[in-house]
């Protein structure tokens, strides 16, 4: 087991704070290991050497002296630890960047002290006393070096006098009095005087307009009193005097300079009249330009990294926001959810400037709830050093709007056509039947009238009234028809008595139509009066139980159930006849549309229509469920309050 490593100094931080100062190489180590344990700054400096970079202490720096005094070295250090030795001996020195290796003569002393862990600790002092034998070519080294230092200042004075001489600005020295000490040539092209004629002149009565001298002088006067100065060693901007009396704008940057003769203030100073003057056109000319694109009557955004950087007013009303907050988000957030994707791909493709759709539409959201569509047209650029989109946005929701109409319109015309080439052929085969009914009865009853028995005349004349009927119900339908597509028909409710309503549309099925014995009417929760439209309800009502009674066999029952939920009227007709197709049921309640398994039972195909033109004139909606050869049911809810009192 190997013993306790020594200390590398006694636990005493002078002593440390000493061995790390002196400009003596120093380097310890323990007696009984040979383990280096410390070296000083300046062995390290001096061999760029540390502590665990040495041979044993006895050892250490050997290989590096020079081969007429290794022998000595070896023998003294062989000796230790003893009573310690000086001596005198050459050493190679490692080169370093700045110079290469060189062979100097160094003093070492080395002397044994006692350490805490009992045992002794080497001590090796040594110091470079190449300098002692050598006195002669250090002293013409250093009058060399002294000799290069003032070619060298010689040659600084002469390269800044030059830069002085051929700088740009204007560069000024003067006294605490504010007398000009030095003057280049650009200050005698700036302000107008030679150098012979400004040397010596105060500088207050030269350059100074009459309205800054005092701020100068009282400038000089508080850094001279030890006052902080407002305008040393920094760039300001100020006014300054030609020779001719013009006044102009000048940047100046000041700094004290203290030398052997005393205290000097140097200035550069520069021109600025041109910058200022382009400044000045440039920020007339974004006036200009800003009250131009603030008052157009386009909304123009700058936009990037998904934010916006600038909206005019006009982008800004598009959304109904303030600038602030219209910054503070990102600007899909204000784009509708449904174009979210289109928006934003666009703007990313932009950025990385690959192609991209120049004009389409998308829709905003509105601070009002609303939603907005605009057109947009963008461009790339830069905006302050990063890609951004200048975006120009037109409002085109009127112009979106004219054109649904339009379309709307359009498709409006189109139906009606349909609808009426649907009518002509409808009309042209049922009217036809009863017409021709009428007729064969007429010329029945003129080729044989006083010849027929009466009950055969009877029978002809009701044939002919129930023709007459027939065609009365489709003009009638045909007018209803016509009323609604017009919008002639409003919802117009009055309070009245359910059930009595529903009594008198039964008992003018009874006269109307002959089966109208199979209907069972059921009334369930209706003794309250409510809010109806009776026109709009006799529609839907007679014409649902019609087509029941139409579409069945004359030996099934049909059922009408009202009863009431709220404010809703609750109307259920059911029939137990043919039934509709699935395919039929899209087009169920288009005009002049007929089921696919009606065959020849009569009908126009407009009674459905109406029903569901009534039903949403009144506020309510309409289910249908079918199953061919088993029958319909057709639900109806109603907006019809109770009216109290």
């Amino acid at each position: 087991m190997s013993s306790p490593p020594a200390p590398a100094l006694p636990a005493n931080d002078a002593l440390a704070a000493i061995a790390a100062a002196v400009d003596e190489m120093l380097w310890l180590w323990d007696a009984a290991s040979g383990r280096v344990t410390f070296v000083n700054a300046a062995f390290e400096r001096y061999w760029g050497r540390t502590a665990a970079d040495l041979e044993r202490g006895p050892l250490a720096l050997v290989e590096l002296v020079a081969h007429d005094d290794i022998a000595r070295v070896r023998a003294a250090r062989a000796a230790l630890p003893g009573p310690g030795y000086v001596i005198e001996y050459k050493v190679q020195q490692p080169g370093t960047r700045e110079r290469g290796p060189r062979l100097v003569r160094l003093r070492e002393q080395a002397l044994c002290v006692p350490n805490a862990a009992g045992g002794q600790t080497v001590v090796h002092i040594a110091k470079d006393v190449t300098w002692q034998f050598d006195t002669t070519a250090a002293l013409r080294a250093e009058i060399s070096r002294r000799t290069d230092a003032e070619r060298n200042l010689n040659d600084a004075n002469a390269r800044l006098q030059a830069l002085l001489a051929t700088a740009n600005d204007a560069v000024i020295t003067i006294d605490t009095d504010s007398h000009v000490m030095d003057w280049n040539t650009a200050a005698e092209r700036m302000f107008g005087y030679s150098r012979a004629e400004a040397l010596g002149q105060l500088l207050t009565e030269l350059i100074i307009p009459r309205g800054h001298r005092a701020n100068h002088l009282g400038g000089i006067t508080r850094y001279l009193n030890g006052g902080k100065p407002q305008i040393m060693n920094r760039r300001v901007e100020t006014r300054a005097l030609r020779r001719n009396g013009e006044e102009f704008d000048v940047e100046i940057s000041i700094w004290p300079v203290r030398t052997a003769e005393g205290l000097t203030f140097s200035s550069f100073v520069r021109d600025i009249s041109r910058r200022k003057a382009a400044a000045k056109a440039l920020s007339d000319s974004e006036a200009k330009y800003r009250k131009v694109v603030e008052n157009v009557n386009e909304g123009i955004l700058v936009t990037a990294g998904g934010r916006i950087l600038y909206a005019n007013p006009k982008a800004l009303a598009l959304t109904g926001l303030d600038e602030a907050t219209a910054m503070s988000k990102p600007f899909i957030e204000f784009i509708h959810p449904d174009d979210r994707e289109r928006v934003l791909t666009n703007h990313m493709r932009r950025i990385k400037g690959e192609p991209v759709e120049n004009y389409y539409q998308f829709r905003v959201l509105h601070n009002d709830g609303s939603s907005r569509w605009l057109e947009i047209s963008a461009v790339l650029f830069e905006w302050m050093g990063t890609p951004a989109t200048l975006n120009f946005l037109t409002d085109v929701t009127q112009r979106r709007q004219a054109e649904e109409d339009m379309q709307h319109s359009l498709r409006r015309e189109r139906e009606l056509s349909e609808m009426k080439s649907r009518f002509v052929a409808v009309a042209s085969h049922e009217f036809r039947t009863p017409l021709a009914a009428i007729l064969s009865s007429v010329e029945l009853l003129d080729d044989y009238g006083n010849r027929l028995p009466d009950d055969e005349r009877k029978e002809i004349v009701g044939l002919i009234k129930t023709a007459v009927t027939r065609m009365n119900g489709m003009i009638e339908q045909v007018l209803v028809t016509s009323k609604l597509e017009s919008g002639r028909f409003v919802f117009d409710p009055v309070s009245a008595a359910v059930p009595s309503l529903l009594a008198q549309m039964a008992a003018e099925l009874d006269q109307a139509n002959p089966q109208a014995a199979r209907i069972a009417m059921q009334c369930e929760g209706l003794e309250d009066r409510r809010l109806v439209d009776a026109q709009l309800l006799r529609h839907i009502l007679m014409n649902l139980l019609g087509n029941a009674l139409k579409y069945s066999a004359a030996e099934s029952p049909v059922t009408c159930a009202a009863s009431a939920d709220g404010d809703r009227l609750h109307l259920v007709v059911q029939d137990r006849g043919i039934g509709i197709p699935p395919v039929d049921l899209p087009r169920l309640f288009q005009s002049f549309h007929r089921g696919t398994n009606v065959g020849n039972i009569q009908g126009t195909g407009i009674g459905l229509h109406i029903v569901k033109e009534c039903v949403d004139l009144h506020q309510g909606s309409i289910e249908v469920d079918s199953e061919p050869g088993r029958g319909t049911i057709f639900r109806v809810r109603l907006h019809a309050p109770v009216v109290y009192g």
